[in-house]
Protein backbone atom coordinates (compact mmCIF):
# COMPACT_ATOMS: atom_id res chain seq x y z
CA UNK A 1 0.00 0.00 0.00
CA UNK A 2 3.01 2.08 0.06
CA UNK A 3 3.64 1.69 -3.31
CA UNK A 4 0.16 1.80 -4.37
CA UNK A 5 -0.42 5.85 -3.51
CA UNK A 6 2.19 6.81 -6.22
CA UNK A 7 0.00 6.19 -9.02
CA UNK A 8 -3.62 7.36 -7.20
CA UNK A 9 -1.80 10.82 -6.60
CA UNK A 10 -3.56 12.11 -9.91
CA UNK A 11 -6.76 10.70 -9.07
CA UNK A 12 -6.71 12.24 -5.45
CA UNK A 13 -5.57 15.96 -7.16
CA UNK A 14 -8.16 15.39 -9.11
CA UNK A 15 -11.44 14.71 -6.84
CA UNK A 16 -9.87 16.80 -4.14
CA UNK A 17 -8.59 20.03 -6.79
CA UNK A 18 -4.77 19.88 -5.00
CA UNK A 19 -1.97 21.68 -6.33
CA UNK A 20 1.17 20.12 -6.98
CA UNK A 21 2.58 21.13 -3.68
CA UNK A 22 -0.91 19.82 -2.09
CA UNK A 23 -0.66 16.54 -3.79
CA UNK A 24 3.07 16.30 -2.52
CA UNK A 25 1.91 17.07 0.96
CA UNK A 26 -0.07 13.98 1.08
CA UNK A 27 2.41 11.93 -1.09
CA UNK A 28 4.90 12.96 2.05
CA UNK A 29 2.24 13.03 5.41
CA UNK A 30 3.22 9.49 6.00
CA UNK A 31 6.66 10.18 6.46
CA UNK A 32 6.04 12.83 8.88
CA UNK A 33 4.47 9.98 11.36
CA UNK A 34 7.12 7.49 10.25
CA UNK A 35 9.92 10.14 11.24
CA UNK A 36 8.54 10.45 14.83
CA UNK A 37 7.76 6.87 15.67
CA UNK A 38 10.79 5.13 14.45
CA UNK A 39 13.29 5.57 17.74
CA UNK A 40 9.92 5.56 20.26
CA UNK A 41 9.14 2.37 18.49
CA UNK A 42 12.67 0.70 19.10
CA UNK A 43 12.11 1.28 22.68
CA UNK A 44 8.60 0.02 22.85
CA UNK A 45 10.12 -2.96 21.32
CA UNK A 46 12.78 -3.12 23.76
CA UNK A 47 10.22 -2.72 26.69
CA UNK A 48 7.66 -5.12 25.76
CA UNK A 49 8.71 -7.02 22.89
CA UNK A 50 9.37 -6.29 19.47
CA UNK A 51 6.99 -9.54 18.13
CA UNK A 52 4.13 -7.91 20.45
CA UNK A 53 5.00 -4.17 18.83
CA UNK A 54 4.95 -5.42 15.37
CA UNK A 55 1.21 -6.79 15.65
CA UNK A 56 -0.07 -4.04 17.56
CA UNK A 57 0.83 -2.06 14.27
CA UNK A 58 -0.45 -4.50 11.93
CA UNK A 59 -3.68 -3.46 14.09
CA UNK A 60 -3.15 0.20 13.36
CA UNK A 61 -2.57 -0.54 9.67
CA UNK A 62 -5.63 -2.25 9.51
CA UNK A 63 -6.96 1.00 10.22
CA UNK A 64 -5.20 3.41 8.10
CA UNK A 65 -5.58 1.54 5.08
CA UNK A 66 -9.79 1.19 5.35
CA UNK A 67 -9.30 5.34 6.39
CA UNK A 68 -7.73 6.17 3.00
CA UNK A 69 -10.35 4.36 1.18
CA UNK A 70 -13.48 6.45 3.80
CA UNK A 71 -11.52 9.60 3.68
CA UNK A 72 -14.04 12.12 2.17
CA UNK A 73 -12.38 15.38 2.30
CA UNK A 74 -7.87 16.59 2.28
CA UNK A 75 -7.72 16.95 5.90
CA UNK A 76 -9.13 13.27 6.40
CA UNK A 77 -7.33 11.98 4.06
CA UNK A 78 -4.02 13.10 5.07
CA UNK A 79 -4.98 11.77 8.76
CA UNK A 80 -5.81 8.56 7.60
CA UNK A 81 -2.09 8.94 5.95
CA UNK A 82 -0.16 9.95 9.10
CA UNK A 83 -1.47 6.86 10.53
CA UNK A 84 -0.63 4.77 8.39
CA UNK A 85 2.72 6.55 8.14
CA UNK A 86 2.70 5.44 12.11
CA UNK A 87 2.09 1.72 11.20
CA UNK A 88 4.89 1.50 8.61
CA UNK A 89 7.37 3.25 11.06
CA UNK A 90 6.68 0.55 13.59
CA UNK A 91 6.68 -2.55 11.63
CA UNK A 92 10.35 -1.37 9.92
CA UNK A 93 11.63 -0.90 13.29
CA UNK A 94 9.88 -3.68 15.53
CA UNK A 95 9.61 -6.17 12.91
CA UNK A 96 13.25 -6.07 11.39
CA UNK A 97 14.29 -6.12 14.98
CA UNK A 98 12.18 -9.16 15.60
CA UNK A 99 13.34 -11.21 12.11
CA UNK A 100 17.05 -10.77 13.27
CA UNK A 101 15.82 -12.63 16.46
CA UNK A 102 14.48 -15.63 14.47
CA UNK A 103 16.23 -15.20 11.28
CA UNK A 104 19.21 -18.10 11.40
CA UNK A 105 22.49 -18.65 9.87
CA UNK A 106 23.61 -15.33 7.90
CA UNK A 107 21.51 -12.73 9.49
CA UNK A 108 22.20 -9.97 6.68
CA UNK A 109 20.76 -11.90 3.96
CA UNK A 110 17.81 -12.01 5.36
CA UNK A 111 17.43 -8.55 6.31
CA UNK A 112 18.10 -7.31 2.93
CA UNK A 113 15.69 -9.50 1.52
CA UNK A 114 13.06 -7.67 3.21
CA UNK A 115 13.67 -5.31 0.80
CA UNK A 116 12.66 -8.11 -1.95
CA UNK A 117 9.98 -9.08 -0.38
CA UNK A 118 8.73 -5.06 0.13
CA UNK A 119 9.12 -5.45 -3.92
CA UNK A 120 6.66 -7.91 -4.01
CA UNK A 121 4.17 -5.85 -2.63
CA UNK A 122 5.33 -2.96 -5.08
CA UNK A 123 4.69 -5.26 -8.11
CA UNK A 124 1.15 -5.83 -7.28
CA UNK A 125 0.26 -2.12 -4.98
CA UNK A 126 0.08 0.10 -7.72
CA UNK A 127 -1.94 -2.04 -10.59
CA UNK A 128 -3.86 -3.37 -8.02
CA UNK A 129 -4.82 -0.37 -6.75
CA UNK A 130 -5.16 1.54 -10.19
CA UNK A 131 -7.77 -1.14 -11.75
CA UNK A 132 -9.79 -1.51 -8.83
CA UNK A 133 -10.13 2.25 -8.58
CA UNK A 134 -11.22 2.06 -12.38
CA UNK A 135 -13.32 -0.77 -12.18
CA UNK A 136 -15.31 -0.30 -8.85
CA UNK A 137 -14.08 2.94 -7.28
CA UNK A 138 -11.88 4.81 -5.07
CA UNK A 139 -13.02 2.86 -1.79
CA UNK A 140 -12.13 -0.69 -3.14
CA UNK A 141 -8.43 -0.56 -3.05
CA UNK A 142 -8.14 0.08 0.53
CA UNK A 143 -11.18 -1.68 2.04
CA UNK A 144 -9.57 -5.20 0.48
CA UNK A 145 -6.18 -4.38 1.97
CA UNK A 146 -7.52 -3.53 5.17
CA UNK A 147 -9.00 -6.93 5.08
CA UNK A 148 -6.41 -8.70 3.67
CA UNK A 149 -3.67 -6.80 6.46
CA UNK A 150 -6.36 -8.91 9.10
CA UNK A 151 -5.98 -12.00 7.93
CA UNK A 152 -1.89 -11.55 7.84
CA UNK A 153 -2.09 -10.01 11.60
CA UNK A 154 -4.15 -13.05 12.65
CA UNK A 155 -1.19 -15.26 10.91
CA UNK A 156 1.41 -13.33 12.73
CA UNK A 157 -0.06 -14.24 15.55
CA UNK A 158 0.29 -17.82 14.99
CA UNK A 159 4.23 -17.10 15.25
CA UNK A 160 5.78 -18.77 18.19
CA UNK A 161 6.63 -16.70 20.56
CA UNK A 162 10.52 -16.48 21.01
CA UNK A 163 12.95 -15.37 23.51
CA UNK A 164 13.59 -11.93 22.08
CA UNK A 165 15.70 -10.85 25.73
CA UNK A 166 19.34 -11.12 25.73
CA UNK A 167 19.48 -11.22 21.53
CA UNK A 168 19.58 -7.32 21.40
CA UNK A 169 22.63 -5.12 21.86
CA UNK A 170 22.91 -2.76 24.10
CA UNK A 171 20.50 -0.05 24.03
CA UNK A 172 21.86 2.98 23.59
CA UNK A 173 20.63 6.32 25.38
CA UNK A 174 21.24 9.04 22.88
CA UNK A 175 20.64 8.09 19.12
CA UNK A 176 23.51 9.93 17.67
CA UNK A 177 25.98 7.95 18.90
CA UNK A 178 24.27 5.14 16.53
CA UNK A 179 25.52 7.24 13.25
CA UNK A 180 29.22 8.24 14.65
CA UNK A 181 30.04 4.23 16.06
CA UNK A 182 30.89 2.88 12.74
CA UNK A 183 31.75 4.62 9.32
CA UNK A 184 29.14 1.65 7.90
CA UNK A 185 26.19 2.39 10.05
CA UNK A 186 26.61 6.53 8.50
CA UNK A 187 26.84 5.30 4.98
CA UNK A 188 23.78 3.22 5.51
CA UNK A 189 21.93 6.20 6.62
CA UNK A 190 23.45 8.38 4.30
CA UNK A 191 22.05 5.77 1.24
CA UNK A 192 18.73 5.38 2.76
CA UNK A 193 18.26 9.09 2.74
CA UNK A 194 18.90 9.65 -0.95
CA UNK A 195 17.03 6.86 -2.27
CA UNK A 196 14.37 8.15 -0.23
CA UNK A 197 14.96 11.55 -1.42
CA UNK A 198 15.28 10.66 -5.15
CA UNK A 199 12.39 7.99 -5.61
CA UNK A 200 9.78 9.78 -3.74
CA UNK A 201 10.44 12.85 -5.65
CA UNK A 202 10.25 10.53 -8.66
CA UNK A 203 7.18 9.29 -7.18
CA UNK A 204 5.29 12.56 -7.67
CA UNK A 205 6.73 14.14 -11.02
CA UNK A 206 6.56 11.02 -13.06
CA UNK A 207 2.87 9.99 -12.62
CA UNK A 208 1.57 13.99 -12.73
CA UNK A 209 3.50 13.75 -16.07
CA UNK A 210 1.58 10.32 -17.52
CA UNK A 211 -1.82 12.01 -16.20
CA UNK A 212 -0.95 15.40 -18.41
CA UNK A 213 -0.01 12.67 -21.65
CA UNK A 214 -3.10 11.18 -20.78
CA UNK A 215 -2.18 8.29 -19.83
CA UNK A 216 -4.46 6.33 -17.48
CA UNK A 217 -4.90 5.84 -14.00
CA UNK A 218 -4.79 2.29 -14.64
CA UNK A 219 -2.23 2.13 -17.17
CA UNK A 220 0.13 4.41 -14.63
CA UNK A 221 -0.43 1.75 -11.85
CA UNK A 222 0.74 -1.24 -14.33
CA UNK A 223 4.06 0.50 -15.45
CA UNK A 224 4.57 1.32 -11.35
CA UNK A 225 4.44 -2.58 -11.31
CA UNK A 226 6.56 -3.62 -14.57
CA UNK A 227 9.62 -1.62 -12.72
CA UNK A 228 8.69 -3.21 -8.91
CA UNK A 229 9.24 -6.63 -11.31
CA UNK A 230 12.94 -5.60 -12.36
CA UNK A 231 13.09 -4.14 -8.40
CA UNK A 232 12.63 -7.59 -7.17
CA UNK A 233 14.74 -9.63 -9.28
CA UNK A 234 17.53 -7.52 -9.45
CA UNK A 235 17.41 -6.99 -5.30
CA UNK A 236 16.75 -10.80 -5.26
CA UNK A 237 20.25 -11.29 -7.02
CA UNK A 238 22.21 -8.63 -4.46
CA UNK A 239 20.65 -10.18 -1.29
CA UNK A 240 22.01 -13.48 -2.72
CA UNK A 241 25.44 -11.60 -2.11
CA UNK A 242 24.56 -9.27 0.58
CA UNK A 243 27.46 -9.99 3.10
CA UNK A 244 29.52 -8.92 0.09
CA UNK A 245 27.63 -6.08 -1.30
CA UNK A 246 27.74 -4.72 2.22
CA UNK A 247 30.74 -1.63 1.46
CA UNK A 248 31.52 1.62 1.11
CA UNK A 249 32.36 0.79 -2.80
CA UNK A 250 29.24 -0.76 -3.53
CA UNK A 251 27.28 2.57 -1.87
CA UNK A 252 29.28 4.82 -3.64
CA UNK A 253 27.99 3.04 -7.26
CA UNK A 254 24.54 3.07 -6.02
CA UNK A 255 24.54 6.49 -5.18
CA UNK A 256 26.17 7.53 -8.40
CA UNK A 257 23.73 5.09 -10.37
CA UNK A 258 20.92 7.20 -9.07
CA UNK A 259 22.00 10.18 -10.07
CA UNK A 260 22.68 9.29 -13.89
CA UNK A 261 19.75 7.91 -14.43
CA UNK A 262 17.32 10.47 -13.80
CA UNK A 263 19.24 11.95 -16.97
CA UNK A 264 16.48 9.97 -18.58
CA UNK A 265 13.27 11.53 -17.11
CA UNK A 266 15.34 15.06 -17.86
CA UNK A 267 15.42 14.01 -21.54
CA UNK A 268 11.58 14.49 -22.27
CA UNK A 269 8.36 14.56 -21.24
CA UNK A 270 7.09 11.94 -23.96
CA UNK A 271 5.39 9.08 -22.38
CA UNK A 272 7.83 6.20 -23.49
CA UNK A 273 10.60 8.11 -21.95
CA UNK A 274 8.92 8.77 -19.15
CA UNK A 275 7.86 4.64 -18.83
CA UNK A 276 11.31 4.32 -19.85
CA UNK A 277 12.92 6.10 -16.96
CA UNK A 278 10.43 4.17 -14.22
CA UNK A 279 11.91 0.64 -15.72
CA UNK A 280 15.47 1.92 -15.43
CA UNK A 281 15.51 3.21 -12.13
CA UNK A 282 14.18 0.18 -10.64
CA UNK A 283 17.05 -1.88 -10.38
CA UNK A 284 19.69 0.82 -9.36
CA UNK A 285 16.87 1.54 -6.66
CA UNK A 286 17.16 -1.98 -5.87
CA UNK A 287 21.03 -2.27 -5.20
CA UNK A 288 20.25 1.22 -3.48
CA UNK A 289 17.99 -0.16 -0.74
CA UNK A 290 18.78 -3.77 -0.48
CA UNK A 291 22.46 -3.11 0.86
CA UNK A 292 21.37 -0.28 3.21
CA UNK A 293 20.14 -2.24 5.59
CA UNK A 294 22.48 -5.11 5.92
CA UNK A 295 25.66 -2.31 5.83
CA UNK A 296 23.69 -0.63 9.06
CA UNK A 297 23.89 -4.23 10.60
CA UNK A 298 27.53 -4.75 9.55
CA UNK A 299 28.17 -1.34 11.49
CA UNK A 300 25.68 -2.00 14.08
CA UNK A 301 27.39 -5.08 15.13
CA UNK A 302 30.86 -3.84 15.00
CA UNK A 303 29.88 -0.93 17.12
CA UNK A 304 28.03 -2.72 19.80
CA UNK A 305 24.70 -1.23 18.55
CA UNK A 306 21.36 -2.86 18.56
CA UNK A 307 19.64 -3.75 15.47
CA UNK A 308 16.14 -1.70 16.33
CA UNK A 309 18.17 1.44 16.90
CA UNK A 310 20.01 1.08 13.87
CA UNK A 311 16.55 0.39 11.98
CA UNK A 312 14.67 3.36 13.78
CA UNK A 313 17.21 5.77 12.20
CA UNK A 314 17.39 4.31 8.93
CA UNK A 315 13.77 4.41 9.01
CA UNK A 316 13.60 8.26 10.33
CA UNK A 317 16.16 9.03 7.56
CA UNK A 318 13.92 7.54 4.74
CA UNK A 319 11.17 9.27 6.33
CA UNK A 320 12.54 12.83 6.82
CA UNK A 321 13.50 12.43 2.90
CA UNK A 322 10.91 11.12 1.70
CA UNK A 323 9.10 13.88 2.86
CA UNK A 324 11.39 16.21 1.80
CA UNK A 325 10.92 14.66 -1.67
CA UNK A 326 7.56 15.35 -2.64
CA UNK A 327 7.63 18.35 -0.86
CA UNK A 328 10.71 19.69 -3.13
CA UNK A 329 9.53 18.50 -6.21
CA UNK A 330 5.97 19.94 -5.79
CA UNK A 331 7.39 23.66 -5.28
CA UNK A 332 10.09 23.19 -7.34
CA UNK A 333 7.87 21.99 -10.10
CA UNK A 334 5.23 24.76 -9.73
CA UNK A 335 7.88 27.70 -9.86
CA UNK A 336 10.39 26.50 -12.14
CA UNK A 337 9.63 23.03 -13.39
CA UNK A 338 10.42 19.54 -13.35
CA UNK A 339 13.84 19.68 -14.76
CA UNK A 340 15.11 21.83 -12.19
CA UNK A 341 13.57 19.39 -9.76
CA UNK A 342 15.81 16.92 -11.48
CA UNK A 343 19.11 18.68 -11.47
CA UNK A 344 18.25 19.59 -7.94
CA UNK A 345 18.77 15.59 -6.86
CA UNK A 346 21.49 14.83 -9.52
CA UNK A 347 23.77 17.39 -7.20
CA UNK A 348 22.51 15.55 -4.41
CA UNK A 349 23.78 12.33 -5.39
CA UNK A 350 27.12 13.65 -6.68
CA UNK A 351 27.19 15.48 -3.28
CA UNK A 352 26.90 11.98 -1.68
CA UNK A 353 29.50 10.09 -4.13
CA UNK A 354 31.55 12.33 -3.26
CA UNK A 355 31.57 11.64 0.48
CA UNK A 356 31.10 8.04 0.21
CA UNK A 357 34.06 7.78 -1.43
CA UNK A 358 36.32 10.05 0.07
CA UNK A 359 35.53 8.07 3.53
CA UNK A 360 36.12 4.74 1.58
CA UNK A 361 39.64 6.08 1.10
CA UNK A 362 39.94 6.51 4.90
CA UNK A 363 41.40 3.62 6.69
CA UNK A 364 38.42 0.91 7.76
CA UNK A 365 37.37 0.54 11.62
CA UNK A 366 39.55 -2.18 13.02
CA UNK A 367 36.23 -4.28 13.28
CA UNK A 368 35.84 -3.88 9.29
CA UNK A 369 38.11 -6.89 8.13
CA UNK A 370 36.74 -9.62 10.04
CA UNK A 371 33.05 -7.70 9.33
CA UNK A 372 33.42 -7.66 5.30
CA UNK A 373 34.22 -11.89 5.76
CA UNK A 374 31.61 -12.75 7.58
Amino acid sequence: MWGAAAPLIPEWSQRLDLSSFEAGVLLASASLTIFAVSLPASWLGTRFGSRNVTLAAVGLLVAADAGQGLATDFRLLVGARLLFGVAFGVLWTTGIAWLTDVAPGRKERAVSLTITVAGLGNVAGPAFAGVFVDQLGFAAPFLIAAAATAVVGAGLCLCPVVDEHGTEASHEGHWLRATTADPRVIASVVLMGLGGFVSTMINLLVPLQLHANGVSTAAVGLAFSAAAGIFILTSALVARRAERAATMGWAALAAALIGAVVLIGMSSEATPVQVGFLLARAPVTALLFTIAFPLGLVGARAAGISVSTVAALLNMVFAAAALAGPLVAGALDQLAGDRFAYLTSMALSLAVVAWMLRRRRQRPSPAEPSASRA
